[in-house]
Parts: C-alpha cells; sequence; structure tokens
C-alpha cells in the first residue's frame, strides 16, 4: 500500500491549497506521440501570443506571496510552473522532449497556469508528503546527480518519508533526481497543485485531463483523488 499526504499544518497556512493526484500504472513512456506534440507546441504557440503577467495575475501572484510568506523569495526561487511560463512566453519558444510524461507534465502547467509534478513511484517508495523539513533529510538535483544537499529547516517539501530523500524542494521550485520519471518509468503519480481562487475547481479540472492524457498517450490505468483538508491523504496499492 502506497500513501501520498499532505502534513495538515500545510492546509492550516494555506487553506485554499488543493493538490489534485493523479495515480498512473502500467505505462508505456517509450517513443514518442506526434499527437503530443503537437498539442504542446499548440500550448507554447498560445503561451506566446497570450502571456501571463507572472507577478500581477490572480493565478502567479498567490504562488509569490506564499513563497514570500515561507521565507522564500520568489525571484531568487521561483516556482517551477512560473520558471517555466516565463521561458516560453515568448514567440519561437521550444522546450526539450524528454518523455511523454514528461511532455503531459509541460502542457498542462502551461495551459493551466498552475504546478505539474511527478515522480517514479518504483524509486520513491510507500510514503509520499508534503511537509516543512527538519533539515535532516537528502537532496539531490535533478540537474546535478553527483550532489547531495539538505533542505533549510522549516523549507516546504515533498519528500519520500521513509528514506528522507526530497523529491521536490521549496514546494515546488526543484525536482530531485532520485525519483525522476524517464523513459523505463511504469508507475508514477502527478501533483496537480491549486491554490487562490477557484483552487479546486482548476485542480480537478487539470487532474482529470492529466489522467486522460496518460491513459491516452502512455496507455496508463489512472486513479485519482482530491487532497484537502477534510482529505489530507491517499492510499492505493501499486
Amino acid at each position: 500500500m502506497t500513501e501520498v499526504r499532505v502534513d495538515g499544518r500545510v492546509f492550516e497556512a494555506f487553506p485554499s491549497f488543493r493538490r489534485g493526484i493523479v495515480v498512473a500504472k502500467g505505462m508505456e513512456n517509450r517513443g514518442v506521440s506526434p499527437d503530443l506534440e503537437r498539442l504542446l507546441r499548440e500550448a507554447l504557440k498560445r503561451a506566446a501570443e497570450n502571456p501571463v503577467d507572472l507577478k500581477a495575475d490572480p493565478r502567479t501572484a498567490v504562488w509569490n506571496d506564499a513563497y514570500r510568506e515561507l521565507g522564500c523569495n520568489p525571484n531568487k526561487f521561483p516556482p517551477a510552473h512560473l520558471a517555466l511560463l516565463k521561458r516560453v512566453q515568448k514567440p519561437g519558444a521550444r522546450i526539450p522532449s524528454i518523455n511523454k510524461a514528461v511532455a503531459v507534465m509541460n502542457d498542462n502547467a502551461i495551459r493551466g497556469v498552475l504546478p505539474v509534478g511527478g515522480d517514479d513511484l518504483e524509486r520513491a517508495g510507500g510514503a509520499l508528503e508534503l511537509r516543512t523539513a527538519s533539515g535532516d533529510e537528502r537532496f539531490t538535483p535533478l540537474s546535478d546527480p553527483d550532489k547531495t544537499e539538505s533542505p533549510e529547516p522549516g523549507e516546504m517539501i515533498y519528500v519520500a518519508a521513509e528514506t528522507g530523500e526530497v523529491m521536490c524542494r521549496r514546494w515546488n521550485w526543484r525536482n530531485g533526481f532520485q525519483t525522476r520519471i524517464t523513459e523505463e518509468t511504469r508507475a508514477l503519480v502527478m501533483n496537480i497543485d491549486g491554490l487562490g481562487e477557484e483552487s479546486e475547481s482548476r485542480a480537478l479540472e487539470f487532474r482529470d485531463r492529466v489522467a486522460a492524457m496518460l491513459e491516452r498517450y502512455c496507455g496508463a490505468e489512472t486513479v485519482a483523488a482530491l487532497l484537502s483538508p477534510s482529505s489530507p491523504a491517499f492510499r492505493f496499492d501499486l
């Protein structure tokens, strides 16, 4: 049995926070899908033609405010979806093709203007938790797998509770190497985070879109859930 959960203190600090969960099993993440690549190109084109004001738009400003409340400078450590949007909101922007599941994440993060991240369940262990750090946990950056660092005490982290391996630092700033999604990934969990106005409806909309895309393009079997103050954990069989 595997469990994904959000510490209750996260919801106390950010009552509007909702985390959509998609668990995908039996995936085929190798190869390419021309249709998926077309969708991603359309998302990039739309982002360039209709850029979001990353400081003033309520969907992005709420994340900058949350980071500041946590003592984290969003200009120095921008949420990953804001960094992605800043990168693609210019004519002719392109992002590298990594694999189909990552393309699904990027497409939905751009279209939804919200964080979408994922981890390989076979690498993550049986308990995945969003909580604040003690400072004893370990993090291996995706971009530098030979480096090991520790989060700052009190930092928001997404962590494999059994091993102390941090999957994502500063809530949704930077992903770790150990649970990265590769072409060999057969089971994963994706998080679709909503915060601020209409957070639940937005998280649900893009949660369901993510699930449908993983089924269509990766042949996955999916189950979905929503983590909230009244339902902070979700258990499932891998």
